[in-house]
C-alpha cells in the first residue's frame, strides 16, 4: 500500500490476518512475539500505522484496535447482517427485536454462506468485559438453539422473554442452566429454563460512538 514501509505493510498484513482468523484484534504482545520485537518497538509501529490511517487504537484496552483500511483484498463476498435490537452484557434486559439496519461483514470472516444464519445485537453493559466485550459493541450472532458448555451465547432465562436477552458463557449443569459473566462484579445467572437464541461469532467495535 502506498505510503507504508515494507515492515509496516508486513505488520498491517499480520493484523488483518489475525482479525480474519480470530474475529478480534491482536494484542501488543501478539505482534511483538510474531515479529520478535520488543513491546516498545511494536507500540511504535502501531502508532505509525495509526498516523497513516490504517488502524485506530485505544490505549486503555488490550485489544482495542479497529481496521480503517486493508492492505490485502478481503474478497468480493460481503454479507449484510441485520442489526436486531440490544443484548445485555450485564443483568438481562428487555430486548424487543427491532430492525436497526445492516452491518456489512466479509463472508470469509464469519464462515457463513447465508446472511439468514446471522444477526447482530448491540451490547449494553460490562459483564463480559474480561473477554474484551464492551458496552456499545456489535455482537455478531449465529442462529442456533444449542451450545456447548463454555461457549458465549445470546440467551434468555425463564419460560418467556420477560427478562430479555443476555450475552454470557453457557453451562448446563445437572438440571439447571448457568449463564456466567466474564466480570467478577456480576453473579452467575442460574435457572432451570434457558432458551439459546444463538452463539457469538465475533465482536465489531465502533469507536467514537
Amino acid at each position: 500500500m502506498k505510503g507504508l514501509t515494507e515492515r509496516q505493510t508486513e505488520i498491517a498484513n499480520f493484523i488483518e490476518h489475525f482479525f480474519d482468523t480470530n474475529g478480534y484484534a491482536p494484542s501488543l504482545r501478539d505482534i511483538a512475539g510474531h515479529f520478535g520485537f520488543s513491546p516498545k518497538a511494536a507500540y511504535d509501529h502501531l502508532r505509525a500505522l495509526e498516523k497513516k490511517n490504517v488502524i485506530r487504537t485505544a490505549d486503555n484496552l488490550p485489544r482495542g484496535m479497529a481496521l480503517l483500511r486493508r492492505t490485502t483484498p478481503s474478497g468480493d463476498n460481503i454479507i449484510k447482517v441485520p442489526v436486531l435490537g440490544t443484548t445485555a452484557a450485564g443483568a438481562p434486559i428487555m430486548s424487543e427485536e427491532v430492525y436497526d439496519g445492516f452491518v456489512s461483514v466479509p463472508q470469509d470472516l464469519v464462515g457463513c454462506d447465508e446472511s439468514e444464519q446471522l444477526y447482530a445485537l448491540r451490547v449494553r453493559g460490562d459483564s463480559m468485559i474480561d473477554d474484551g466485550i464492551n458496552d456499545g459493541d456489535l455482537a455478531i450472532i449465529k442462529k442456533t438453539g444449542n451450545a456447548n458448555n463454555g461457549e458465549i451465547v445470546a440467551a434468555s432465562i425463564g419460560d418467556d422473554d420477560t427478562y430479555g436477552i443476555t450475552l454470557k458463557h453457557f453451562f448446563h449443569v445437572g438440571d439447571r442452566y448457568e449463564l456466567r459473566p466474564a466480570n467478577q462484579a456480576y453473579k452467575v445467572i442460574v435457572s432451570t429454563q434457558c432458551q439459546i437464541h444463538g452463539k457469538l461469532l465475533m465482536i465489531i467495535r465502533q469507536y467514537g460512538r
